[in-house]
């Protein structure tokens, strides 16, 4: 080989690598567009995520503040309820003398 074609080659290579990193500085490009949508993506579905967990706390919150509807219970409330009634009526007699 003369130094001609050692030169070609070399240039040859050289042209191969500027063509390689070029192809490689687009790719960085377009992972790192790729990687900014996606984080904010991430970020909308961890904002729905909260907002979801807010949402089911409130719900289990509510939940245990309802009162169970089973018979007894609501007897037991009507019974107060006719208690105090009675209490109140007590209180305007007294008051009415």
């Amino acid at each position: 080989m003369d130094q001609n074609q050692i030169l070609e080659r070399i240039t040859g290579k050289i042209a191969q690598l500027g063509d390689a990193k070029k192809e490689l500085e687009s790719q960085i490009a377009r992972l790192r567009d790729e990687n900014a949508a996606m984080n904010r993506i991430n970020k909308e579905l961890q904002a729905q995520v909260d907002e979801l967990i807010r949402k089911n706390n409130e719900m289990v919150n509510t939940r245990s503040l309802q009162v169970p509807p089973d018979e007894e219970f609501r007897g037991a409330t009507r019974q107060r309820i006719n208690e105090l009634v009675k209490e109140i009526d007590e209180c305007l007699t007294l008051l009415n003398k």
